[in-house]
């Protein structure tokens, strides 16, 4: 919530300075100035200024997202499956993007399949 607020905050400074320079652009312009009548190459406008440093942003957050996101895939848990008729337990560590409903593969490369009466916990 905090954030999608910040978002729209920034998304509105980012229109509020680019109306105003482009209003001062076009005042000075009115007035007939020496100084506003030679134009700036594109990449040096105010416009592509901050088209940049949004882009930069949106590429700088995406990356921090896409980060969080393996990180948290890749995190090691531990599972353990109890056999309810001897009450046996095995304990695996698993990454946590190879755990799946009734099977997964343990971080050393072994694929392990579950019956239908065992049981899943996953110890954080």
């Amino acid at each position: 919530m905090i954030k999608q607020a910040l978002i729209t905050l920034l998304v509105a400074v980012i229109v509020i300075v680019v109306a105003r320079m482009k209003r001062g652009r076009e005042q000075a312009r009115e007035r007939g100035d020496a100084a506003s009548a030679d134009e700036q190459p594109w990449y040096q406008s105010t416009t592509a200024i901050v088209g940049f440093i949004f882009a930069g942003i949106v590429i700088l957050s995406t990356a921090g997202v896409t980060w969080l996101r393996y990180q948290h895939a890749n995190e090691v848990v531990r599972v353990e499956v109890v056999e309810p008729s001897s009450g046996t337990r095995s304990v695996y560590q698993v990454r946590r993007k190879d755990l799946g409903e009734r099977e997964f593969r343990t971080v050393d490369g072994r694929q392990v399949s579950l019956a239908s009466s065992d049981r899943v916990e996953r110890i954080e």
